[in-house]
């Protein structure tokens, strides 16, 4: 039995130069793989962009331990005292920081983004945070002043046609 993938997670870009992102931002990016050094990254612009996948393929080519946790359905403060502490916590076994995903932050209550503070304050040795939102303005400002931010802007159409063209070329459609 042939197993069927849904071509946004078959096709998600790997690497920071597969992503369709602004010369600059993939340039930044580049520099903080290569480094091996990141800094709490806030990344926000509207849905769809690939904030999230830009996040994934910054983990993918360090080759650091990363967890991703959806803020609009784990949001609650046991989630960040629990699963995030628990995992920010423990030694990498791949070396260099954890990272944790908080995809789309601007769902967590002022008091669990209090809370994700204090872990981020906790843990700022051993583990980095990339937290992605579609409205930076519901993010306290605590955390926006232990980010670095980026915003994602409307994606080239071109760049993403092409993409899209070789997907389905490559599915036979």
């Amino acid at each position: 039995m042939k197993e069927e993938f849904l071509w946004v997670e078959k096709y998600r870009p790997a690497t920071i130069a597969d992503t369709i992102l602004p010369q600059a931002l993939k340039d930044t990016f580049s520099k903080f793989v290569e480094t091996g050094n990141i800094p709490n990254m806030l990344f926000t612009g509207t849905a769809g962009l690939g904030k999230t996948t830009v996040a994934k393929a910054i983990c993918n080519e360090l080759g650091f331990d990363y967890i991703v946790v959806n803020g609009s359905e784990e949001g609650n403060i046991d989630t960040l005292r629990g699963k995030i502490k628990r995992f920010a916590s423990t030694v990498s076994l791949q070396g260099g920081y954890k990272i944790v995903i908080l995809d789309e932050a601007d769902y967590l209550s002022p008091n669990a983004q209090a809370a994700l503070r204090g872990v981020m304050e906790e843990y700022h040795t051993t583990a980095r945070f990339i937290l992605t939102c579609n409205y930076p303005n519901k993010i306290i400002p605590a955390l926006h002043s232990r980010c670095q931010g980026f915003h994602i802007a409307k994606i080239d159409q071109t760049e993403f046609t092409a993409r899209v063209a070789e997907i389905l070329i490559t599915e036979g459609v």
